[in-house]
């Protein structure tokens, strides 16, 4: 199954189970997210709370950065 990526905004991340990540297949992009020890493949749950997580992070911190001109 493949989700949104949080900072590509595209359906790219997909369940690495050799890594035990989430990871963005577009070349372009590779976005990975750490989802801690897992035993055998995550929920689609849990896999969207990280995404989720992971998208309030990086939105947050581009609110809160110095605009540098």
């Amino acid at each position: 199954m493949t989700y949104r990526c949080p900072k590509c905004d595209r359906y790219g991340m997909e369940w690495d189970g050799r890594a035990k990540v989430l990871t963005c297949y577009y070349n372009t992009c590779r976005h990975v997210i750490r989802m801690g020890p897992q035993e055998g493949i995550p929920s689609h749950e849990r896999i969207s709370a990280a995404i989720m997580d992971d998208f309030r992070t990086i939105h947050n911190r581009a609110l809160d950065d110095p605009v540098h001109i």
